[in-house]
């Protein structure tokens, strides 16, 4: 029965990767069940706590999406996302969580091809780790 529940899986992406247009977020992530999209004005605005909170609300895998470094229009967002989320991947690991639960990843902007292709093998991934341990549920 577990079978039918979705993966649930929380993608920030930074506003710049412009991946969607106006309303595009909404329908791409009806065709992805259990996928949430968020949309952060910078990827170097997200904190490790935001990732780990996500993770404790249930995600099973998180995402950060970012520019490449050289792309990053705050110049230093991209590099600083990365180190949050190194950052948390090391205390999912202290509690027990499997650091492969919370990437990071730069991709091209407007690359809808790259974004489908990171999801599935984020979700293949994701799916083939052991569950959750009970203390991250709770």
């Amino acid at each position: 029965i577990m079978e039918d529940t979705p993966v649930k899986i929380v993608v920030y992406h930074c506003r710049n990767l412009r991946l969607f247009k106006d309303g595009e977020q909404k329908i791409f992530c009806r065709q992805w069940p259990g996928l949430t999209m968020v949309s952060i004005p910078c990827s170097g605005k997200i904190e490790a706590h935001h990732l780990l909170k996500t993770m404790a609300g249930g995600a099973q895998g998180v995402l950060v999406l970012a520019c490449s470094e050289k792309a990053c229009q705050y110049l230093e967002g991209s590099s600083r996302s990365r180190k949050r989320v190194d950052y948390a991947r090391l205390w999912l690991e202290k509690v027990g969580i499997s650091a492969e639960r919370l990437d990071f990843v730069r991709i091209p902007p407007m690359d809808r091809v790259a974004l489908e292709n990171l999801l599935r093998e984020f979700l293949s991934k994701i799916q083939s780790l052991e569950a959750l341990p009970a203390i991250a549920k709770a």
